[in-house]
């Protein structure tokens, strides 16, 4: 990335966030750090009559030196951004919370009054915003960090360390020990979960005619060029309309991979009806794939036409890496026909629920041809077990013992659990983790219902990573597996301790026979003081971003397109069906934020909820998944 176009500086400044570790002389400095100059070097280095310059002299905000950067690894950011930005300590989370630049606007739009969910000792608690600003006034600083002042309520009372002052200086009063002041990557700007959903949304915006729906395929000009691409968000500002659009180069990829999943089922099929001795015409009917491309459609701003009018998948090879594999050339050169994978006979089975629930191929074998032998993909994931010889995969199934105290458990709960049986540690962090869930197919899953974790934090399963102490939060030096089932401490979260609590804690005549082992502590923090500079350990999440669920016959999905819990959208690839035996299914994108109020509720409320009771498409969600797959933005950057 480059800064070629300046950054809008209200001061006479132009902020930057690093998005790589550098160092400078004997300085090192971690992606995350923040930096300025001013706008006078900014336009004497880029100015259009000097040949563009490859580093930029900037200041650090930090300790205040001066250093040359390579601008590749300088992002701009607004400098009312970069004050928010600021509260945050850790470097790594910093960088974090940059790339998620959707919590990062809804902290910009943050007002007093209004009601949010806050995170206090790894807890959430409903709460109200007080105050937004600094609270380091009397500081001499070229910018300050801002901060949010929160009223606790309902059960977050007396949870707080203040009255709404700091440092002698009142922002704002409430009960004693019901204030906090947090970063805004601790604030949740979420509806309240006891609020009534249906009831929060204004009338007026049910009535309203929205130009464009989420999932419309859109063309617009950039630059007197024509492009287009898909509708991910519809918002509205004032009397203004605004669209966000991921363009087509960007989901044409996502497009093939259905296209490569298509041909895939069907190399198999013909395998499978040939051992059971049924005809080639008993085969898929649908021509969706093989229909001649239809006249594009005259150039509009914001089309609501059809996707696939717009653009046919087989035009995505020419933007494809060439396919190095035999094998999978000969796959995707057979006659595949049906988009959806399932046979449109009812004389013959289900050939989705043949190809990938026989005993011949699996989900994981797909995996495998797709992103090694087709895309070349590295894999996703290391994984280290007891100090032996890393291993290397795309996916990971979860494999545990049956857990009678885990009735409804999250993705959380089930990973640990899965890792701790299994003495399994992750060698680095993954840009993508998938996650098999632990059933067989259709015919069998250990649990009824498992609660989608919308960030996983793998910060636990990294080896060689420093790790919290779950007692005092300092410098965890061990870990005991025995502890992790013990009913006395909370039900997530691998339970490491630092030396003293360790002792404190192994005291105890139940715990005596405990065997903690020991755990690698970074050098840095070999150094550190025993929470003396407040420092804490970088915690390392991953976001949820897509699931992947079957209940009988076919495969649908859940995407998570936004920030809130209602920000979900359903895809069912046999929504609807044109024609008979001869005809083709219809797929169908639509939005579901009725899974919200579910993700809000109690787990001892959840267990009693029926399925079929159950809003929407929610059932699908909660009692059908298959797949999880979760992201880091941060990783993305590099992998």
């Amino acid at each position: 990335m480059t800064t070629s176009v300046l950054p809008s500086a209200g001061d006479g400044y132009c902020y930057y966030i690093l998005t790589d570790d550098c160092t400078y002389g004997s300085k090192y400095f971690q992606a995350g750090n923040i930096c300025y100059c001013s706008e006078r070097s900014y336009l004497r280095n880029f100015s259009d009559d000097r040949p563009p310059t490859c580093f930029l002299k900037v200041v650090m905000l930090e300790d205040g030196s001066t250093v040359t950067i390579n601008v590749e690894i300088l992002e701009p950011v607004r400098e009312e951004t970069t004050a928010f930005l600021l509260a945050v300590g850790s470097h790594r989370e910093r960088l974090n919370c940059f790339l998620d630049g959707l919590r990062l606007e809804a902290a910009l739009k943050a007002t007093p009054g209004q009601k949010v969910m806050v995170e206090v000792e790894r807890q959430q608690f409903p709460g109200v915003i007080r105050y937004i600003g600094s609270v380091h006034k009397n500081t001499p600083a070229v910018l300050l960090p801002v901060f949010f002042g929160v009223e606790l309520q309902g059960e977050g009372e007396n949870r707080g360390r203040t009255d709404g002052s700091y440092h002698g200086t009142e922002y704002f009063k409430c009960k004693r020990n019901c204030g906090v002041f947090l970063p805004f990557h601790r604030v949740h700007f979420a509806p309240a979960p006891d609020a009534d959903y249906a009831k929060q949304k204004p009338k007026a915006d049910a009535e309203e005619v929205v130009p464009v729906k989420v999932g419309d395929a859109v063309s617009f000009y950039v630059d007197e060029v024509l492009t287009r691409g898909v509708a991910m968000a519809v918002y509205r500002e004032g009397s203004q309309w605004f669209v966000k659009v991921c363009p087509v180069r960007s989901v044409l990829p996502f497009l093939y991979l259905i296209y490569l999943f298509c041909t895939y089922v069907h190399y198999h099929q013909c395998r499978l009806l040939q051992r059971a001795g049924l005809s080639s015409r008993a085969r898929l009917g649908c021509a969706a794939l093989n229909r001649e491309k239809e006249e594009r459609d005259p150039p509009l701003s914001v089309s609501a036409s059809c996707w696939t009018k717009q653009e046919a998948l087989p035009q995505v090879r020419e933007n494809f890496p060439p396919l190095g594999n035999e094998r999978a050339v000969q796959v995707l050169q057979g006659r595949m026909k049906g988009i959806q994978g399932h046979c449109n006979s009812s004389n013959v089975p289900c050939v989705m629920s043949l190809v990938l629930f026989s005993e011949f191929p699996d989900p994981e074998e797909f995996l495998n041809l797709i992103m090694h032998q087709i895309l070349g993909i590295e894999p996703l994931l290391k994984l280290q077990s007891g100090g032996q010889e890393e291993q290397e995969c795309y996916c990971y199934q979860i494999f545990m013992d049956k857990q009678e105290h885990l009735v409804i458990p999250d993705v959380q709960q089930l990973v640990e659990h899965s890792f701790l049986s299994s003495n399994l540690k992750l060698v680095e962090i993954p840009s993508c983790f998938i996650i098999q869930m632990p059933r067989f197919g259709k015919e069998y899953k250990m649990f009824s219902k498992i609660i989608p974790s919308l960030e996983l934090d793998i910060t636990d399963l990294l080896l060689d990573s420093p790790r919290e102490c779950c007692v005092c939060g300092d410098v965890a030096t061990l870990e005991c597996s025995e502890c992790f089932k013990d009913k006395v401490f909370a039900a997530s979260g691998l339970k490491q301790f630092c030396s003293s609590c360790s002792r404190q804690v192994h005291s105890h005549y139940r715990r005596r026979a405990h065997m903690p082992s020991k755990l690698h502590v970074p050098e840095e923090f070999h150094s550190r003081s025993p929470r003396g500079d407040g420092q804490q350990v970088p915690r390392e999440k991953m976001e949820l971003f897509a699931v992947l669920c079957i209940e009988t016959s076919h495969y649908v999905s859940f995407v998570k397109y936004g920030p809130e819990n209602e920000h979900w959208m359903f895809f069912d690839s046999m929504a609807d069906r044109h024609g008979d035996e001869k005809g083709f299914n219809i797929p169908m994108v639509t939005l579901c934020p009725e899974v919200a109020k579910y993700l809000d509720l109690p787990v001892a409320t959840l267990a009693l909820e029926q399925p079929r009771d159950m809003d929407g498409v929610a059932k699908r969600l909660f009692c059908d998944a298959y797949m999880y797959m979760y992201q880091s933005k941060k990783m993305a950057l590099y992998k």
